[in-house]
């Protein structure tokens, strides 16, 4: 793909200047465009992947800290009606980027993909998301998501002088989006080129409940039993979030995978969903796993050592 493309357009729309142009590049692919470019796997799809789940812990986060008054179900609908589809696709347009988003290559005319339920607008919204907790951290996505998404529709009905006191339910559910947050992180980033669909079936196995009971013995040896893992992260993320709000996420997620998560694992498990799903060992290699050419035959091992497959002479 062409390497001089200009973001100062975009970043100034959006207000976020980027360490990384092409990160902000690869949100604006839309999978029409990537395809037109006989490249259809280099798309913002991942991106969207990530940046769904990064949108719903900044979201419940928010009504989690300044609405713990209300009950969960009206927390969880305040949450689906700040994230619908249309709200997205409105912010998007809001901030100009509905006829100059660069990269979409479908036929119809922007003005009808505009009222469609599910259009290229609010996934690339997502996937901006992701490329902002990406390039600048959970921190400024978070500012971001507040100034632009959140504040327009709750900063008058904020009462400050109410106390901070969230109900185990409230975090409980808080704790299942962070664990979303922090295993999606993971695969994004250690399980390379490969698609969300995917991503998604190994994230469900890695969140499972039985997985679930594994994480609270390594992460939280010493708990209650009325204690659940979600209960207990998400009292962890706020007390770090007290200390330093800039580096709570992060400390947490490091924490996290340092303890839990067990890369050759995860990695034998994403191989053998491509196998199943046809994938050549070749490109497994080259591009999940991340070997270069002139390393394809380390990689090799680590595939063989990870399927525990004989090697053909």
């Amino acid at each position: 793909m062409n390497d001089t493309w200009e973001s100062s357009p975009v970043s100034n729309k959006i207000g976020i200047n980027f360490k990384h142009d092409q990160t902000l590049r690869l949100a604006l692919i839309h999978p029409s465009y990537a395809k037109q470019l006989n490249d259809p796997e280099i798309n913002n799809q991942r991106l969207e992947f990530l940046g769904t789940s990064v949108l719903n812990l900044i979201v419940v986060d928010y009504l989690v800290r300044n609405f713990s008054y209300l009950s969960l179900a009206k927390i969880k609908a305040l949450k689906d009606k700040i994230t619908a589809p249309d709200r997205q696709t409105q912010l998007w347009y809001d901030l100009q980027l509905g006829d100059a988003y660069p990269f979409l290559a479908l036929k119809e005319e922007r003005y009808r993909l505009k009222v469609k339920e599910q259009n290229p607008f609010e996934e690339a919204f997502r996937a901006l998301v992701g490329a902002i907790y990406i390039d600048r951290g959970f921190s400024q996505a978070r500012n971001w998501v507040h100034k632009h998404l959140i504040s327009p529709l709750l900063q008058k009905h904020l009462k400050p002088e109410v106390e901070f006191s969230p109900t185990d339910k409230q975090l409980q559910y808080l704790g299942e989006i962070l664990l979303e947050v922090i295993i999606n992180d993971y695969l994004y980033h250690q399980i390379k080129q490969t698609q969300p669909q995917k991503l998604k079936v190994l994230a469900r196995k890695l969140t499972a409940k039985d997985t679930q009971t594994q994480y609270l013995s390594k992460l939280f040896p010493d708990h209650q039993k009325s204690e659940s893992l979600a209960q207990l992260l998400s009292q962890l993320y706020l007390q770090l979030e007290q200390e330093n709000s800039k580096s709570s996420l992060r400390q947490i997620s490091n924490s996290f995978k340092d303890h839990c998560l067990d890369e050759d694992e995860i990695m034998a498990l994403a191989i053998a969903l491509l196998l199943k799903d046809g994938l050549a060992q070749k490109w497994i290699i080259h591009h999940m796993m991340g070997y270069p050419s002139n390393k394809y035959n380390e990689g090799r091992e680590k595939f063989y050592k990870l399927t525990g497959q004989t090697p053909l002479l």
